[in-house]
C-alpha cells in the first residue's frame, strides 16, 4: 500500500475533554449560587421564626445580660444610617452583576464561598424591603422593613444576611492578602489556581 494512502494517525479528530478550568469553573458556579441559595432561605425561614416568637423591641437574653435577641424593624441602612429606599435596590444590583460576572471565573473554593454569601446577604435584605410590610401605615411597594434580631450589647442589631455580607468580605479581604495579589479579583482563573 502506498504510505501516501494511509491515514494520518495525528491527523483524526479526537473530542477534546473538557478543559479543567472550565470543569473548575463550572463546580465554582455551582458551589456559589448553591452557598446563596441556602442562605437566603436561612435567613428568611429565621425571620419569620423571629417575628413569631418575639415581641419587637423586647430585649431577651440568652448567652449573657448583654447578649441576646431583640427583634427591631429597620428601615434605613447598616447601622440604622437613614437612605432611600431604592439606594438599597441599587446596591444589591450591583452586588448581584459583579457576583454573577465574576462567580464563573472563581477556580477556588474560599472565594467561591465568599461570593456566595455576598448575593446571599445582599438578596436577603432587599427581600425584606419587597415583601415585608414594615410600618402598617406605609405598606407602599419599596417601604418594608428589614428585620433585625441579633442583639450584641451597643453594637447596631443585625440578621443572618448581615452576618453573611460581612463574613463575605472578610473571605475576600483575607484571600487577597494571603494570595498576595495586586490587581484583579480574588480566586478568578487569571490567579494562581493553587490552594483552597
Amino acid at each position: 500500500m502506498d504510505a501516501t494512502t494511509e491515514p494520518d494517525a495525528q491527523a483524526v479528530d479526537v473530542p477534546d475533554a473538557e478543559p479543567a478550568e472550565t470543569a473548575a469553573s463550572r463546580r465554582s458556579l455551582a458551589l456559589g449560587l448553591g452557598v446563596a441559595a441556602a442562605v437566603v432561605v436561612l435567613d428568611q425561614v429565621v425571620k419569620y421564626v423571629v417575628e413569631q416568637v418575639l415581641d419587637p423591641g423586647v430585649f431577651v437574653p440568652w448567652l449573657s445580660d448583654d447578649i441576646g435577641w431583640q427583634l427591631v424593624y429597620n428601615d434605613g441602612g447598616a447601622f440604622g444610617l437613614p437612605m432611600p429606599s431604592w439606594f438599597f435596590l441599587v446596591v444589591t444590583t450591583v452586588v448581584v452583576v459583579v457576583v454573577v460576572r465574576n462567580l464563573p471565573r472563581v477556580v477556588r473554593a474560599l472565594p467561591t464561598v465568599a461570593y456566595g454569601l455576598l448575593l446571599a446577604g445582599a438578596l436577603g435584605n432587599v427581600i425584606d424591603r419587597l415583601v415585608r410590610a414594615g410600618d402598617p401605615g406605609d405598606p407602599r411597594f419599596l417601604h418594608g422593613h428589614v428585620v433585625d434580631f441579633v442583639a450584641w450589647g451597643s453594637f447596631p442589631r443585625f440578621n443572618v444576611a448581615d452576618a453573611a455580607i460581612t463574613i463575605g468580605f472578610v473571605l475576600l479581604a483575607w484571600d487577597l492578602w494571603r494570595t498576595g495579589e495586586d490587581g484583579g479579583l480574588p480566586g478568578t482563573s487569571s490567579d494562581d489556581a493553587t490552594g483552597p
